[in-house]
């Protein structure tokens, strides 16, 4: 099945976005429309706030729907009277090129790449944690632990991540399906994360074997991606997913350590939820310290 048709079949959900903002205008609203992913509204409505008030999300499903749903209302003229904002993730796609109206995009994979810095984990580590950076030693260690972990963690997911970028590659150039649907989490089984090491268990083969419906991708494609993948600002690159699952799982790691075995800490830390958090529940709670890139700043100073 050709990607165009995939996209057929999602053109419903399409639709009830657009059906939902013209019932908006149909009941006299105005304000900013918001069109958005998915529940990517957790990370967005607080920094739009900064600007307007009065605004209204609507959520489309995905990249591609968000697209359908702009393409939709850009088609009707009469729609133009009305403040609109488009919120897509770039994932492995090249940059979209310029719209009008405008289209943000993020400036890396997707919204959870700005949970993942050094400097948002220090934020999470004095405001979460309440550990001081100059009065708890428990800062300096988990601060260097995040630190030694995530270099780890990127050597040991960028094949995955170069393979998967060049099936994106693919079906963006060719038409053809990439005949992988991802999880919101790795793979089970290929990698093993500790407070120790991150290492990785698995190889192209065994990627090959778990997604036996994938587009065939040759050699030299990949080893180019792995070549730009080794020269890249990797936790803003690599897919945003596992980036965040690296963090939360490091977050339980610590924790753990600080009520059990205290291998590397050895006072409990505190902290709101239970060892455990949930990508949606890290996307509301960490939001506040989560990067709000400039282009963003921008995008909603136009759009408002």
């Amino acid at each position: 099945m050709l990607y165009i048709d995939e996209l057929r079949k999602s053109r419903d959900k399409a639709q009830v976005a657009y059906q939902e903002f013209a019932l908006h205008t149909k009941q006299g609203k105005d304000g900013l429309f918001c069109f958005f992913e998915g529940k990517d509204n957790a990370y967005y409505v607080p920094r739009i706030k900064q600007f307007v008030e009065n605004y209204h999300p609507i959520r489309c499903g995905g990249r591609e729907k968000v697209l359908q749903v702009y393409n939709l209302i850009k088609n009707h003229r009469e729609y133009d009277q009305y403040k609109k904002a488009f919120f897509i993730d770039r994932d492995f796609n090249s940059s979209l090129p310029n719209h009008n109206p405008p289209i943000f995009e993020t400036p890396c994979y997707s919204i959870e790449n700005l949970y993942v810095s050094v400097d948002v984990f220090k934020e999470i580590l004095k405001n979460e944690f309440s550990l001081s950076e100059v009065r708890d030693d428990a800062y300096k260690v988990c601060l260097k632990l995040f630190i030694e972990r995530q270099q780890e963690f990127h050597l040991a997911v960028k094949l995955l991540n170069a393979w998967y970028a060049c099936l994106i590659a693919i079906r963006n150039t060719t038409g053809r399906q990439t005949g992988v649907d991802l999880d919101d989490n790795l793979p089970k089984g290929f990698i093993e994360l500790t407070l120790d090491s991150v290492s990785s268990k698995y190889d192209l083969e065994k990627i090959k074997q778990t997604f036996p419906n994938a587009t065939e991708v040759t050699q030299e494609l990949l080893d180019q991606k792995l070549v730009d993948f080794s020269n890249c600002e990797q936790h803003k690159v690599f897919r945003g997913k596992y980036e965040m699952e690296f963090l939360l799982i490091l977050i339980q790691l610590i924790l753990q350590d600080s009520k059990k075995s205290q291998k590397y800490l050895t006072d409990k830390i505190k902290f709101t939820f239970s060892d455990t958090i949930s990508n949606e529940q890290a996307i509301n709670t960490f939001s506040g310290y989560a990067e709000t890139p400039e282009s963003l700043i921008e995008y909603l100073k136009e759009v408002t």
